[in-house]
């Protein structure tokens, strides 16, 4: 009688195992831990986690007249300022990603497709904007860091540009440049010397 018992209660067992539902999952945790760290916002004063930087409307033809080389058209400037930096802190830089939008082929920023009457064949470059230093900042590039801003008095700058160019994919009369809406982001990380 206890072997039939201990068979039936196995048999249970295993049949309940075999018909359970199983769902997998990934949990993506993402974060940092640093002493070094300055308080950063625009020149406008707002505190710089998450910025907008509202550019002018530009004409088509102007965009398709554009190169990286002329730093692109309607352009506007920016500045990350850094504040209450530890003293030990003499410099900094910044490194733009874009997991979306990124155009690894000339280090441009897309505009989202998604956002209803968005441009097409539109892309967004970014550029050092110092006396020193007016080159592209390559978005997405590990290796294309921003300026390096020192750090005095705990105080500092990084100064850029943003401007309308042509996609990486526009060819005129093949792939023209469509009107509409240009919206696109980037992620910015500071590293501190």
């Amino acid at each position: 009688m206890n072997r039939l018992v201990i068979s039936a209660l196995a048999l249970a067992i295993t049949s309940a195992t075999a018909y359970a539902d199983t769902d997998v999952g990934l949990i993506t945790f993402d974060g940092a831990v640093t002493d070094t760290t300055c308080k950063i916002t625009t020149n406008n004063g707002v505190e710089a986690n998450n910025i907008t930087i509202s550019l002018p409307v530009v004409k088509k033809a102007d965009v398709a007249a554009a190169t990286l080389d002329t730093r692109g058209v309607g352009a506007k400037e920016f500045e990350l300022k850094l504040t209450d930096c530890p003293t030990d802190t003499t410099k900094a830089s910044a490194t733009f990603t874009s997991q979306q939008f990124a155009e690894l082929t000339n280090g441009t920023l897309k505009a989202d497709p998604s956002v209803a009457g968005a441009a097409q064949n539109v892309s967004l470059a970014l550029f050092n904007n110092t006396e020193e230093d007016q080159t592209q900042v390559k978005v997405g590039t590990p290796d294309a860091a921003t300026q390096v801003a020192a750090i005095t008095g705990g105080e500092g700058s990084l100064a850029f540009m943003v401007s309308y160019v042509p996609s990486a994919d526009w060819v005129a009369g093949t792939n023209d440049i469509v009107s509409g809406k240009v919206t696109s982001n980037t992620t910015f990380t500071m590293s501190y010397e």
